[in-house]
């Protein structure tokens, strides 16, 4: 006896396609096995505005000169508006770039703090309780009740 083939969406409570199962099983992918740090990152007690762009940061979604231009965006050079010397991404501009990483330094010295920093910006951000460059915006707000 031949059967016909059938479409089965297998990731919803009812086994019934929705754009919601959807999200959801996209997200949940995306996630991964950093879910932990999101949930902590999201129950944090810092202002919203600093939340929002901080996740901005850790999703590439800045407008950094090669996000413009991957939106058909023109721009004069792809090049560090600071330093000049390599190509402004969301990780150069927020970790790599040498004027970046003398800020950080200087607020990470007037916080006396060690710094630790990863590849990954997201395990920068709950590296084992450590400062980062990314909740030192935490710390500040805590620290200074800054708004």
């Amino acid at each position: 006896m031949e059967e016909n083939d059938s479409w089965v969406w297998k990731d919803g409570e009812f086994l019934i396609f929705t754009v919601n199962s959807a999200c959801n099983c996209l997200r949940r992918a995306h996630e991964g096995e950093n879910v932990f740090v999101y949930k902590k990152f999201w129950r944090s007690k810092v202002v919203p505005s600093a939340l929002v762009f901080t996740w901005r940061v850790l999703e590439n979604k800045i407008a950094t000169r090669i996000n413009l231009e991957r939106r058909k965006i023109a721009v004069k050079s792809l090049l560090c508006g600071l330093c000049g010397l390599e190509e402004e991404t969301c990780r150069h501009l927020f970790f790599e770039c040498i004027i970046v990483s003398s800020v950080w330094s200087l607020c990470f010295a007037l916080l006396g703090v060690t710094l630790v920093s990863h590849n990954d910006p997201l395990l920068n951000f709950f590296s084992l309780g450590c400062v980062t460059p990314l909740n030192l915006l935490m710390i500040f707000w805590e620290q200074f009740g800054l708004q």
